[in-house]
């Protein structure tokens, strides 16, 4: 059996030869229906196969029969005036005219299907490549289900996981052609310097790396010295933003996030390297000089929820089924999952969305068929409920001490 590209580029061939033919007949009828104006149909009749071929536009080769028939019957009519002559020649002229536009529109539409055919499955192609052709980096979409892989192994064996972005001051002022040159050094320096066999060098828009197995510390001292490497080889300024699971995200989305975050503040000041737990620190710090209000995590004092919470919690999109919730107690990552697993065998509790961490505060977002947590009496058995506000729709829980005792045991 054929395939299907085979059968259609046979088809073309059988175009072809068919216009070919048609056009020796349509010259034969001309020269014997019409001397007079012979010449000037073979060449319309030639100006209507190059111009629908070339589909210089939409419906061109339409237009190019209107002209045709137009310039064709004209001519007759200065050459002949209106006798049957004249209506002969010009009734042939536009019958050969109108099949060589048939012919070459059914050309043209199955070279149009071919196309559309090889442009799809080139994006197919192109979708299913896994490394960046120029700069032999694993492409952005990839990475980030490594990432997601790499999240889910580092919970279940409490292990760092840092994320770090590099990019380039002033990038607005380079060309295309300087960016894809500086990317390539970028790239190859990268390569160079990492473990091949764990950590994941990446490309999108900018350049990056997934250093699993990394804690921070690690992680900002190889930045420190790509970066300065960079700078040596580079006619730019690189600059890094790093983040780090579990220390400034539990989520691949978030850490993305903070990643990100730490480069943009790095681009826009004199830093080159910027640390997003470091910048949370300097965040906090002018809070706390600017009010006296205490930092978030600190929820044993006498303060109202608002006054610890509310600049946290306005950044988090809730639907009417949603709570978040503040874990107290939390100290190791060990804890994730008992915590889940906990909460996961309550009946009302339909899913769980971690959402960072705050020194020993685990908080997550929580989807409950019970229309107001807050107003049950035992949300959550082996759970002490400290604090709530119905406004911002959040719980701060405790382990009860048995729970605690039966959990470590």
């Amino acid at each position: 059996m054929k395939k299907p590209t085979e059968l259609q580029t046979r088809k073309l061939f059988v175009y072809i030869i068919l216009l070919v033919i048609w056009s020796v007949i349509g010259a034969y009828l001309l020269v014997t229906y019409s001397p007079i104006t012979s010449l000037l149909g073979l060449a319309l009749n030639i100006f209507i196969i190059i111009f629908s071929l070339t589909s210089l536009f939409s419906y061109s080769s339409w237009a190019s029969l209107i002209v045709s028939v137009a310039l064709f019957t004209g001519a007759g009519y200065s050459l002949l005036n209106v006798n049957r002559d004249f209506l002969i020649s010009s009734g042939i002229g536009a019958g050969i005219f109108l099949l060589t536009t048939i012919i070459c529109e059914i050309y043209t539409h199955q070279m149009r299907k071919i196309d559309e055919k090889y442009s799809r499955l080139q994006q197919v192609t192109d979708s299913l490549v896994i490394y960046d052709r120029m700069t032999s980096l694993m492409r952005w979409k990839f990475a980030q289900q490594t990432l997601t892989s790499e999240i889910l192994r580092g919970r279940r064996y409490q292990n760092d996981i840092s994320l770090v972005f590099f990019d380039f001051r002033q990038r607005d002022q380079f060309s295309s052609e300087e960016i894809r040159r500086t990317n390539k050094v970028i790239a190859e320096i990268v390569l160079d310097k990492i473990r091949t066999n764990l950590d994941i060098a990446f490309i999108n828009d900018i350049i990056g790396l997934i250093l699993p197995e990394t804690n921070r510390s690690g992680a900002i001292i190889l930045t420190k010295r790509l970066v300065q490497k960079f700078n040596r080889q580079v006619d730019a300024r690189v600059v890094a933003g790093v983040a780090n699971f579990p220390g400034d995200a539990i989520t691949d989305e978030d850490l993305i996030e903070r990643a990100k975050t730490a480069l943009q503040v790095a681009l826009n000041s004199d830093q080159s390297i910027v640390d997003f737990n470091a910048l949370r620190g300097e965040q906090q710090s002018t809070k706390d000089q600017e009010s006296d209000k205490t930092q978030p995590v600190e929820v044993e004092g006498e303060h109202s929820p608002r006054q610890d919470y509310v600049a946290i919690l306005e950044d988090i999109d809730l639907d009417d089924d949603e709570w978040v919730v503040w874990i107290q107690g939390f100290n190791q990552m060990s804890d994730l999952i008992e915590v889940k697993r906990s909460l996961e065998e309550l009946d009302h509790v339909q899913s769980i969305e971690f959402l960072f961490l705050q020194k020993n505060h685990l908080v997550i977002k929580l989807r409950s068929t019970i229309d107001n947590i807050i107003a049950e009496p035992n949300p959550f058995p082996g759970w002490k409920v400290k604090k709530t506000n119905p406004e911002n729709r959040y719980l701060l829980i405790e382990r009860e001490e048995g729970n605690q005792n039966n959990d470590g045991s």
